[in-house]
């Protein structure tokens, strides 16, 4: 009986799941990687098939199988890695990430550069065959791709080395897009018989273009998909299959170009891992991130087991020269990643976060081959134009090569580890966790006497209670695991105690940002702060970072300048003022969290105290921020603590909702109308701007000389007013040098200087208060003026007021007492 093949794909996927869930079941507790089993169970399943059970037997399974052995390589390739990849990188720590880069793009370009002419050599002197250069160099890029997604996930399970896994993983990453790159151009050498006469700046301006146009389509279509998300609010729908399309679309439409579709995925990632995390709606992050990691299961699931059954079923096995080639090639690949490491082990040691020697042999033994390079060489055999003897030699060594490095590598890197001691977290790390265990069991442990007079529990047996729940043995071991017998010095206890707070204090600013009450730029903002805190040794305080951010840059003070800008201008500076209080607030309630957490982390007292400071004089200096904020600009603050005010409550409002409809008080249409009509209000307020709360006819009400002129006149000086906020120790203009305004204090203070015949006289200005007015006789500022607070100031263009002056007799009188009084007296 024919079944269609659609039918049979159908099969192959659902059989692969169960064999996935059944290996992972019954994997828990031990430490086999779970890629490792299913390319063992790939392995067996295809050896059978050689032979005629599953035919005899179970001929739909034997179709079944049929299918998958004439599977496309190109099908390998845009099914599974875009998925792969975009998930990997997606869950990347960017902040890592953007420190260890050098580090990786060495290993990656550089190394894999070196691993690839070694290879070739290998190839071309010490294999039984007659390969041209074109293609050893082809099979040495092929070869060198690395998937070391058994190692990742085994570094996960064992001791939680953030650091060591960003290497090896983004190096992974890096490293499959240039080994693609280079294996295409040097298949396209192999199949039009060129490349016996190299040129090394062709081949680098080649490299250089499809690295740099797959960055490019990555960058252009993440910002725009970025965009799209920052307009939806709260519809995991859309969310989620906008990053499902756009990791595909980037791919496909950079492999189409014929540029590098796996650079083009990284860089659209790492977009959505770092700016886009802000855009993603609260509500949907998890969720997202769970789906990819679903994602990337199912796809590692089904790409080993695949690889399992084609290396069994169509590489030739009767050929003992392909077999001694194999092993010559399996013990020199060890050799070249050796060297390929060893090599720029010195570079590595100076940049980015440096290097150990135990963490360079696990990247050495670390360096598995997967479902990138077996693509590459199913690519080969099922060219036509290669022969059919090269084409089976390039499958069976690539694909033993897979096999050995899954088998051998995969399988002893735990013991590995082992041995490195990188199996468990470092000492002081380890410390810190003790200390928050127990903690944990102390509280557990007041807990008991209660529990123990309780109706319903105190029959219980309360020995073996505490023997199951290792309350007694734990605070023994606890007891036991001091810093001194451990050897740790106080340095490093302290380092590991902060890292751990900032980290925490990292945390808390997303879970701020989750229930809405801090904004997505003040979120960005802060975590960035942490991170920067994190970098070399971690320091709690002070956090100069965040005092220059609350400060206008100086970018929106040269577009307040341009004529024809400077309404943008303004509203930037009200938006930056906002965002600067929505910093403020969430990096207060960020320490007062932290400071909660001290006690628990710190190793000693004399630790404790010093962090307490630190977190004291963050919040004093954060607090004489915000008090001059409300002094300076009370209606701003009125306006921000209105909207965090409201999206508190319409969050809660929306999380009764919710709980009603769980208790079954309403259906599922009734609480989505009622929860729809709330998050239309929240995203009516998302898009409020601080800037269009603040009326300019009040602004203008604020000036004493304006507060009797017609509402006519208000009018016209409220459409010619263009309000500026100055930062405190800002030159607000400078005497005899051109003015061309005169301005009105809305708020602050405002320390004007004048010099004349070696003497000089100050005076400071308040809201309401005039400066340049004289300027309105001599167009030149009659003194330097300096902002002793924040300041905003209501600038009138001297041509128009003078203009208008002339129009209204009123307005002229009430100018002229500014003019006769504003020169600074000699006392």
């Amino acid at each position: 009986m024919h079944y269609e093949t659609g039918l049979l794909i159908l099969v192959f996927v659902i059989l692969a799941l169960f064999i996935g869930a059944s290996v992972r079941h019954l994997l828990k507790g031990t430490q086999i990687p779970y890629t490792v089993a299913l390319l063992v169970i790939g392995l067996v399943l295809g050896l059978i098939h050689r032979t005629d059970i599953f035919e005899n037997y179970t001929p739909m399974f034997a179709e079944t199988l049929d299918v998958v052995v004439d599977i496309s390589p190109h099908l390998i390739l845009f099914v599974f890695l875009p998925t792969l990849i975009f998930e990997s990188a997606f869950a990347m720590e960017v902040h890592l990430f953007r420190r260890m880069f050098v580090q990786i793009a060495v290993l990656a370009v550089p190394g894999l550069i070196v691993a690839t002419l070694l290879t070739a050599g290998l190839a071309q002197w010490a294999f039984p065959f007659e390969w041209s250069w074109a293609l050893c160099l082809m099979f040495g890029a092929l070869i060198s791709a690395t998937d070391p997604v058994a190692v990742v996930a085994l570094l996960k399970e064992v001791s939680s080395r953030k650091r060591l896994e960003t290497l090896i993983e983004g190096e992974s990453l890096l490293n499959d897009g240039t080994a693609i790159v280079f294996f295409s151009l040097f298949y396209g050498w192999v199949l039009s018989g060129a490349g016996q006469d190299v040129n090394v700046f062709a081949v680098a301006a080649q490299f250089s273009w499809v690295v740099s146009a797959g960055l490019v389509i990555g960058l252009v279509v993440g910002g725009w998909s970025i965009i799209w998300l920052g307009r939806v609010f709260n519809d995991p729908m859309i969310e989620i299959s906008l990053s499902i399309m756009v990791a595909y679309l980037v791919f496909m439409l950079a492999e189409s170009i014929h540029v590098s579709g796996v650079v083009a995925v990284v860089a659209l990632a790492l977009m959505y891992a770092s700016i886009g995390r802000t855009r993603i709606s609260p509500e949907v992050a998890g969720f997202l991130h769970h789906f990819w990691e679903m994602m990337a299961h199912i796809a590692n699931t089904l790409i080993f087991l695949l690889v399992g059954v084609l290396v069994a079923v169509r590489v030739p096995l009767t050929d003992w020269d392909l077999w001694w080639a194999l092993v010559v090639l399996y013990f020199g690949i060890m050799v070249i990643r050796a060297v390929a490491v060893t090599l720029f082990v010195p570079i590595l040691k100076r940049i980015g976060i440096g290097i150990t020697r135990e963490k360079a042999i696990v990247l050495v033994w670390g360096g598995l081959r997967g479902a990138v390079s077996l693509a590459l060489a199913l690519t080969v055999a099922a060219n036509d134009l290669i022969p059919k003897q090269i084409g089976d030699q390039v499958m069976f060594l690539c694909a033993g090569i897979v096999v050995l490095t899954i088998l051998i590598n995969g399988t002893t890197m735990g013991w590995v580890l082992h041995w490195l001691g990188l199996d468990q977290l470092p000492s002081a790390k380890q410390a810190t966790v003790d200390k928050a265990q127990g903690e944990i069991n102390q509280t557990l442990n007041q807990m008991l006497p209660e529990m123990m007079t309780s109706e319903f529990l105190k029959g219980a047996d309360w020995e073996s209670v505490k023997e199951v729940a290792r309350l007694q043995v734990d605070l023994q071991m606890n007891s036991q695991r001091t810093p001194e017998s451990q050897s740790i010095s106080s340095s490093e206890l302290a380092v590991a105690c902060k890292r751990r707070l900032l980290e925490t204090e990292r945390k808390h600013y997303w879970s701020q940002f989750e229930q809405g009450t801090l904004g997505k730029v003040a979120t960005s903002k802060l975590v960035e702060a942490v991170e920067h805190a994190l970098d070399g040794e971690p320091e709690i305080g002070p956090r100069t970072e965040l005092h220059n951010a609350w400060k206008t840059p100086k970018w929106i003070s040269t577009i307040r300048e341009i004529k024809g800008l400077r309404r943008l201008g303004t509203r930037l500076a009200f938006d930056h003022l906002a965002q600067g209080y929505d910093m403020a607030r969430g990096f207060l309630q960020a320490q007062d969290a932290l400071a909660d957490h001290i006690d628990v982390l710190a190793s000693d007292q004399a630790l404790a105290e010093q962090i307490r400071a630190d977190v004291n004089a963050n919040k004093e200096g954060t607090l004489q921020h915000i008090q001059y904020l409300r002094e300076s600009f009370p209606e701003i603050i009125h306006a921000l603590e209105t909207q965090a005010a409201t999206r508190l409550l319409l969050n809660r409002e929306r999380a009764l909702i919710q709980q009603q409809h769980k208790l079954a008080v309403l259906d599922k249409p009734e609480a989505e109308r009622m929860i729809m009509d709330v998050e239309a209000r929240m995203m009516a307020l998302q898009r409020t701007q601080v800037s269009e709360t603040i009326r300019s006819d009040q602004l203008v009400d604020c000036m004493p000389w304006s507060r009797k002129l017609g509402k006519d006149v208000k009018d016209q000086l409220s459409q010619m007013m263009q309000p500026v906020i100055y930062n405190a120790g800002d030159v607000i203009a400078e005497q005899d040098k051109p003015q061309h305004a005169i301005g009105v204090i809305v708020r602050g203070t405002v320390e004007a200087t004048q010099q004349w015949d070696g003497m000089h006289a100050c005076t400071s200005y308040g809201p309401g208060e005039t400066i340049s007015a004289l300027a309105l006789l001599s167009s030149k500022s009659p003194a330097t003026y300096v902002a002793e607070s924040p300041v905003e100031i209501n600038w009138f263009a001297l041509e128009k007021l003078k203009s208008l002056m002339l129009r209204d007799s009123q307005l002229a009188r009430a100018m002229a007492p500014l003019v006769s009084e504003s020169r600074i007296s000699d006392n």
